[in-house]
């Protein structure tokens, strides 16, 4: 009876041994585990924030100038180069002599290349209210390079970029003008004068306050009024006078950016 049933569980452990696959149960095993995904990097598509100023010396013979770009990896060429490249300028009718302290319909140049061609064939760039206004594009000039470029990486890019989409829509609508030196303001004293002739008190007051209501208040920049207030935008504090006729200068916007500690020199044009 007890050789039977030990002949038995020998049969059985026999039987159990023969039915199992060493190697099959540890395929099975590896195939329940769970894989390990290796991790890989990501490139960030994100454009880049860099913000680039230009700037052209203000001298004897040139007034200069000043542009911005607000993103892109390198200066804007070409329109279809990234970034928002913007600078103003006055649109058909020089901004020199008497026209330097009237708006004037303004035009906003949209890549670096435009900007130094405009610049490398003006030939008459100085400031000299003494003298007609006349424009002498030079034939032989080749397009002028800033003087400076600054680089910043560290400013509100998107803020800076829709103001300057909004400015260039306003531009189009008329609703921006271009003004050389913008803080000094004689069309509200030429509207003016004409009611001082021999007029009632009474009549020239009313005669003051309809013409303040037909007048539009419509801003007026120049070159480096549009860069400064595009990079206090941005939340790089840069500071123009209110009462000075320019507001500020290309030298005196260039000499803040220099001082600035955030700055650093762009590459040579």
């Amino acid at each position: 009876m007890f050789s039977f049933l030990r002949s038995k569980k020998v049969d059985s452990a026999n039987t159990s041994l023969s039915n199992s696959n060493p190697q099959k149960d540890m395929e099975s095993s590896t195939t329940n585990l769970n894989p390990v995904t290796p991790i890989k990097e990501t490139k960030s598509t994100e454009p880049p924030k860099n913000t680039w100023v230009f700037i052209w010396d203000m001298t004897a013979n040139k007034v200069g100038h000043a542009a911005i770009q607000v993103g892109g990896s390198k200066p804007k060429m070409k329109d279809e180069d990234p970034g928002e490249y913007a600078s103003i300028h006055p649109d058909t009718i020089p901004s020199t002599g008497l026209t330097a302290v009237l708006p004037l319909p303004a035009h906003i140049a949209t890549n670096l290349s435009d900007d130094m061609e405009t610049l490398g064939t003006s030939n008459n760039t100085n400031l000299d209210t003494d003298r007609p206004v006349q424009v002498n594009p030079s034939q032989d000039a080749k397009p002028l390079p800033p003087d400076h470029v600054y680089q910043y990486k560290n400013l509100n890019t998107p803020v800076m970029s829709e103001h300057i989409k909004k400015t260039e829509e306003k531009v189009k609508a008329g609703e921006v003008g271009y003004q050389l030196l913008p803080n000094i303001n004689l069309v509200k004293f030429f509207k003016d004068s004409s009611a001082f002739v021999n007029q009632d008190p009474i009549d020239v007051e009313l005669y003051r306050r309809r013409v303040m209501q037909e007048t539009t208040n419509n801003p007026v920049y120049n070159c480096t009024t549009l860069v400064s207030e595009i990079l206090n935008k941005g939340g790089l504090p840069v500071s123009h006078s209110s009462v000075k006729p320019w507001g500020i200068t290309p030298n005196g916007l260039s000499s803040e950016l220099s001082d600035s500690s955030e700055s650093s020199q762009g590459p040579k044009i």
